[in-house]
């Protein structure tokens, strides 16, 4: 019944999906309001609220014209009624990609899952890349055991001789 009610753009890789102008187009679309009146509230515990990933998938959501706000749950925990407020609020949900595990039993430890629950049933768009895309269903296939997506990994600078970008890819 809740699924009925869900209207989600979703990709297989947030950072470069939500970076795009047609993506951001197809969620702003599915609010009903223009992007200059839309609210897109950021959740980036999957990648443990870093600047980085925040702003490569906010951007093509803020030039549009949306206010683009973020929650930051991953190492705090702000009080509920924020949360609620916060959430109801947003007529856009964008959840990072990153450690699919890590953030949903985040979300669930601090009573967030709920707060997301209600905001879908009344409309809200649903929108994320990889984790971000996974974490809206009871299941999926993630890499979110593989310490490399560990926080302490995404945390420590790589060697500069490690042929990779800031992302871990080479």
């Amino acid at each position: 019944v809740l699924f009925a009610k869900m209207k989600a753009v979703l990709v297989g890789s947030g950072s470069d999906g939500l970076n795009e102008k047609d993506i951001c187009g197809a969620v702003t679309l599915l609010t009903g309001k223009p992007a200059s009146a839309c609210v897109v509230l950021y959740v980036g515990t999957a990648t443990y609220d870093l600047p980085g990933p925040r702003n490569r998938q906010t951007e093509r959501f803020s030039a549009a014209g949306c206010k683009v706000k973020d929650l930051c749950v991953a190492s705090s925990t702000p009080a509920t009624s924020f949360m609620e407020k916060i959430v109801a609020e947003a007529d856009i949900l964008l959840v990072s990609g990153g450690n699919t595990l890590f953030a949903v039993d985040r979300w669930k430890r601090i009573g967030l899952d709920k707060f997301f629950s209600d905001a879908m049933i009344r409309g809200a768009v649903l929108t994320g890349g990889s984790a971000g895309a996974i974490c809206w269903f009871d299941g999926g296939h993630s890499d979110s055991m593989d310490p490399e997506t560990y926080k302490e990994a995404m945390l420590n600078p790589l060697p500069v001789d490690s042929g990779q970008d800031e992302s871990g890819t080479a």
